[in-house]
């Protein structure tokens, strides 16, 4: 058996949490239209898959704000006993637990109005796989075209059209080369 050396374990352990941690994805809530009245939230979380290690980034202008509340002042629209609130234009959210997450704008009639409140229902990584039948990972081919994430896959493409996971596994598998 190879004795790995202290310095090489540290890195291979180092480079499989950053590939691990690669494959989250930081949601601007509602897209380019951000934060505001008038959006439909529930055809923007439409086809989303939200996992754990994801982030909601609220975007918005300074009349507006974020509040996260229970279940049932999400469904009221009750803006009187938040879990947290937020102001300033830009408030982020990690998302650490598969749950259901409630969020709302304070601000009177925001919310009311039919708008400014989205339901985030988190999962864990393991339940956004790819299914048996998806494409392989090297689906697409690297170009130059715009919107391109450096590493070749769009950057809006699926998870599993994303390469961290090969990375993830390669790091892995040199781990084990180095502990065997």
């Amino acid at each position: 058996m190879k004795k790995a050396s202290s310095g090489a374990l540290l890195a291979a352990v180092a480079f499989t949490a950053l590939a691990a941690t690669a494959v989250a994805t930081n949601y601007t809530v509602g897209g380019s239209d951000l934060w505001d009245t008038y959006i439909d939230y529930d055809k923007w979380t439409a086809g989303k898959t939200f996992v754990v290690g994801d982030t909601l980034e609220f975007k918005y202008m300074p009349y507006h704000n974020v509040l996260e509340v229970t279940e049932e002042d999400y469904a009221a629209c009750n803006p009187g006993s938040p879990i947290s609130t937020h102001s300033g234009g830009d408030t982020a959210f990690e998302l650490t637990a598969e749950g259901t997450r409630y969020f709302i704008c304070g601000i009177p009639r925001h919310c009311l109005n039919g708008t400014m409140h989205v339901k985030i229902t988190t999962v864990p990584y393991g339940a956004a796989q790819a299914p048996l039948n998806a494409p392989p990972a090297d689906a697409f081919a690297p170009g130059p075209a715009a919107g391109n994430s450096a590493v070749g896959a769009p950057s809006g493409a699926p998870r599993y059209q994303q390469p961290a996971a090969a990375v993830a596994g390669l790091a892995i598998a040199a781990l084990v080369a180095l502990v065997a």
